[in-house]
C-alpha cells in the first residue's frame, strides 16, 4: 500500500505543478488555475499524512518530496517541452540516490 500511496502523490504533486503553470501562460486563468492546482496539490498532503501513518516519518518525508519533486521535473519537461541540462539530469539521479539511501539504510 506504502508503493501505492506514493505513486499517486507524486502523480497529485506533478499534476498541481502543471496546472500552475498553465496559470502563468494562458492569459487571464491565473486563479482558476490557482485553484485547479490546488485541488491535487492540498489534497495530496492527506497521503502524505497517511504515509507518516505507516512508516517511518522521515521516510516518508524524503520519498514522498523527493519522489514528487523528480514528478514535477519530468512532467513539466514533458508537457512544456522545456529542455534539461546534462547537470539537472544528473542533480535529478542525485536525489534519485538519495532516495535510495534513505530507504536502504532505514533503521525501523
Amino acid at each position: 500500500m506504502v508503493v501505492v500511496y506514493l505513486v499517486i502523490f507524486w502523480l497529485m504533486q506533478a499534476a498541481a505543478q502543471v496546472l500552475f503553470k498553465y496559470g502563468t501562460v494562458l492569459p487571464g486563468k491565473h486563479t482558476l488555475f490557482f485553484i485547479l492546482g490546488n485541488v491535487p496539490g492540498a489534497s495530496s498532503i492527506l497521503l502524505l499524512m497517511q504515509l507518516y501513518k505507516i512508516m517511518n516519518p522521515n521516510l516518508a518525508l524524503a520519498l514522498g518530496t523527493g519522489g514528487g519533486f523528480l514528478a514535477c521535473q519530468i512532467a513539466l519537461a514533458i508537457i512544456f517541452r522545456s529542455s534539461l541540462s546534462v547537470p539537472q539530469y544528473a542533480s535529478m539521479a542525485a536525489i534519485g540516490a538519495g532516495m535510495f539511501g534513505f530507504t536502504f539504510f532505514n533503521k525501523s
